[in-house]
C-alpha cells in the first residue's frame, strides 16, 4: 500500500487545516504567543496523524508568521524512498485579510522493514 493513497484516503490535509484553525481562528498575532500556538498545532497534528496506526514515521514543523503583505517562501528537500511523502498545509485558504500565516510540514516516511542496513 503506498503511501500516497494512505495520505489522501484519510484526508489529513483537510484534518491538519480544521487543527490550525481551531488554534488561530479569531487571534491576532503576537509574538509571545507563537511558540505556545505552534507547540499545540504540532501536538495535536501529531495526535490525529498517529491515531490513524499507519506504519510511518512522521515529522512536523510549524511556522506562524505575521502577514505583513511581503512576499515569504519556505523551502525543503528531501531525499527518501518512494513510499515516503511530504504535506505543505497552509492557513488561511483567504491570505489577503488576516493578521498571520501558518504554513504545516508534514514529513511522513515508511517504517522499514528490517531489510535495510544498520548503520
Amino acid at each position: 500500500m503506498e503511501n500516497d493513497t494512505i495520505l489522501e484516503s484519510h484526508n489529513y490535509v483537510n484534518e491538519i487545516y480544521s487543527i490550525i484553525d481551531d488554534v488561530l481562528k479569531n487571534k491576532t498575532y503576537s509574538n509571545g504567543e507563537i511558540n505556545k500556538w505552534s507547540n499545540i498545532i504540532c501536538e495535536e497534528c501529531m495526535k490525529c496523524l498517529y491515531s490513524k496506526m499507519l506504519p510511518l514515521k512522521y515529522i512536523i514543523s510549524c511556522y506562524i508568521l505575521k502577514n505583513s503583505n511581503a512576499e515569504t517562501s519556505i523551502q525543503y528537500s528531501t531525499y527518501w524512498g518512494k513510499d515516503d511523502r511530504h504535506l505543505q498545509i497552509c492557513w488561511p485558504h483567504d491570505q489577503n485579510n488576516c493578521n498571520m500565516l501558518c504554513y504545516i510540514n508534514v514529513y511522513a516516511l515508511k517504517v522499514s522493514d528490517g531489510s535495510v542496513a544498520h548503520i
